[in-house]
């Protein structure tokens, strides 16, 4: 298994100016989930976390950093089976806190963060940071 202090290099690349906060949350995480148009910031991220990006298989250990594309044309949709298979092992998650979700070209951060508490019984007990209720 990869650990976070393997990863410690792992940069992600772009001019948002969001990247900072995703690079935190890229540095405290094991594993990545997010698809995106090839325009996105999410794509980029999928494409730096390399095999480690959509895996398929998780662990209760993994923390996975989730990033899901905002309205743009041809935005995709995240990638909700590979969330699901992340919950089913209870991975923890990380995600945009709730006030970079409001923003209102966050939607699909938005629609994770339902994902999370009405398909997965997840909870968000500290800000952008989700654990399984069972």
């Amino acid at each position: 298994m990869t650990t976070i202090q393997q990863l410690r290099g792992l940069k992600l690349q772009g001019s948002s100016p969001y990247l900072a906060k995703d690079q935190a949350k890229s540095d405290r995480a094991t594993c990545f989930i997010g698809r995106g148009s090839s325009r996105s910031s999410t794509h980029r991220y999928m494409l730096a976390w390399g095999e480690l990006a959509n895996k398929s298989e998780y662990t209760s250990e993994d923390i996975v950093f989730i990033s899901s594309e905002g309205a743009r044309s041809e935005r995709l949709q995240a990638n909700f089976a590979e969330i699901r298979r992340a919950c089913l092992a209870k991975a923890r998650i990380i995600t945009d806190v709730q006030s970079d979700r409001e923003r209102p070209y966050n939607v699909g951060e938005r629609e994770v963060a339902l994902f999370l508490i009405n398909e997965c019984c997840y909870h968000e007990p500290r800000p952008g940071q989700w654990i399984s209720r069972g």
